[in-house]
């Protein structure tokens, strides 16, 4: 506490506004909220963004203050996944942590002086800006940490599930084509986040569980790249998808339907990262039917199925795994690994190629576009590490790896 007050006491008396905060989930560490292998949800690690975790170290060498600043509720704080562990676990020294309880940051970042904030929340950012036009001394620069990072050449794509059982994929405003959402893996990144973080970005909601499928070699304008597979579920039912999903630039529409209904709105108008999973799909017909509703024997069939039974493959005639994702060296020393950690280790280049036979058919739709806020999880309690740290396991814009094919 004293030394709290002393660090107060000296952004007070600072004449020189050498202070600068940062927001930490989605910003110094990013993660997702998921359920392992056994049905039991928890927050996933997704990786670091390596070039904020610069400017923080960058900053306290030249002696400026830095806080970290959340909007975590701390009465949902556990002593093994709070801010202060998981920055003493990555080694990264700030001088003080604030929680606002998930009231907005803009009053505790005016009464800290604060010059400088990094956040990922789009929210944030607006208040800020109103915060600032009722008091003119606070001068603030307010910056996105993701604008610090590139795409990756790799991807991460998938189909998402709903609650009965139904497949929906995504029409892209590009070329039109129909697509599994996902795209471009960010810097630092682990797959699965890039996942769910590219369909939140896309569709407006957030996928309850994400599970690895497979990663392919495939090749796009020539070139190589990898493409890791997934499928997702949320809890909402193909009739409760309209105003839950709020389509952004990237997505000129959406389809919902069975297998057989995918294909025939496919047509002959779909990427290869979509015929590929469609194939794999078609290749297990256990994978449909374990996400049916009250489908029997649905853990057992999804390990098989997606190899957490430690099955060398995922079945799918002509579709080799390439890669298994383990542990990202982005990953922190104790942190958990990925679905595949224990698998074998190999890589293989090979060349997709898939032929259809689906009758020519284009659809196009066009559909009212709107920009959503990205929400801060605040569910459950905070938040992804504490069973990580022990050994536990955890389990783009514009082209966001497009067809995926020559």
């Amino acid at each position: 506490m004293k030394k709290f007050l002393k660090v107060i006491k000296e952004l007070k008396s600072s004449l020189n506004g050498k202070v600068v905060t940062f927001d930490f989930d989605h910003t110094i560490v990013k993660s997702f909220f998921n359920k392992n292998v056994d049905g039991v949800e928890q927050y996933q690690f997704g990786g670091v963004n390596k070039e904020i975790i610069k400017r923080i170290k960058k900053f306290k060498d030249s002696g400026t203050t830095v806080m970290v600043v959340t909007s975590r509720d701390t009465a949902l704080e556990d002593p093994e996944s709070s801010v202060k562990f998981i920055l003493q676990k990555m080694g990264i020294e700030v001088d003080a942590v604030f929680y606002t309880n998930g009231e907005p940051k803009a009053r505790k970042l005016y009464e800290l002086g604060s010059r400088l904030h990094y956040d990922d929340d789009p929210e944030e950012h607006d208040a800020i800006e109103a915060f600032k036009n009722l008091h003119e001394d606070f001068k603030i620069e307010v910056k996105y940490p993701d604008d610090l990072i590139v795409d990756t050449n790799d991807i991460s794509k998938g189909v998402i599930f709903t609650s009965d059982g139904k497949i929906i994929i995504a029409q892209r405003s590009d070329s039109y084509e129909w697509d599994a959402p996902g795209g471009h893996i960010m810097e630092g990144e682990e797959p699965p986040y890039a996942f769910w973080r590219e369909v939140k970005e896309e569709l407006g909601f957030e996928v309850k569980e994400v599970e690895y499928l497979d990663t392919l070699e495939v090749h796009w304008k020539g070139k190589p790249k990898l493409a890791h597979y997934f499928f997702g579920r949320i809890d909402k039912s193909s009739e409760e998808l309209e105003g839950y999903i709020n389509l952004q630039w990237e997505v000129a529409s959406y389809f919902c339907g069975d297998y057989e209904e995918i294909l025939q709105e496919m047509g002959g108008n779909a990427t290869q990262n979509l015929e590929n999973m469609m194939q794999m799909i078609e290749m297990q017909q256990e994978l449909i039917e374990s996400y049916q509703p009250h489908s029997k024997g649905h853990k057992l069939k999804k390990r098989k199925i997606i190899g957490l039974g430690f099955a060398p493959s995922t079945g799918a005639k002509d579709l080799k795994k390439v890669k298994n994702f383990s542990r990202s060296e982005s990953s922190p020393a104790g942190f958990g690994g990925s679905l595949e950690e224990n698998r074998e280790k190999t890589t293989k280049k090979i060349k997709i190629k898939i032929k259809t036979e689906l009758d020519e058919k284009k659809r196009k739709k066009k559909r009212k576009k709107k920009k959503k806020s990205r929400r801060k999880d605040g569910i459950g309690g905070y938040y992804p590490y504490w069973d990580m740290f022990d050994g536990g396991s955890s389990g783009d814009s514009g082209g966001d790896g497009g067809g995926g094919g020559e």
